[in-house]
């Protein structure tokens, strides 16, 4: 074999390397993911509890007041 081809031959068989070891990751990640644990072997957190829309429609609510107080402030201040 002359050194172009051993230099082809190295290369490839790197390159087959790098896509072999990502497929393994890859495959850990997914069967990691079905039964609830990472790749790490680390189990995930709990979900998050439901959004709560009335928490933040009394703190919209709350801020829209302040603003139109403001507004009104400034509008007595002007004249």
């Amino acid at each position: 074999m002359d050194k172009k081809a051993k230099v082809t031959a190295a290369i490839s068989a790197a390159v087959m390397n790098y896509i072999y070891t990502e497929e393994e990751i890859m495959m850990m990640q997914q069967a990691g993911l079905q039964t609830g644990q990472s790749a790490l072997g680390v189990v995930q957190a709990a979900p998050l509890p439901p959004f709560n829309i009335w928490s933040v429609s009394g703190r919209q609510a709350v801020m829209q007041t302040r603003t139109l107080m403001q507004l009104k402030a400034f509008v007595r201040g002007r004249q």
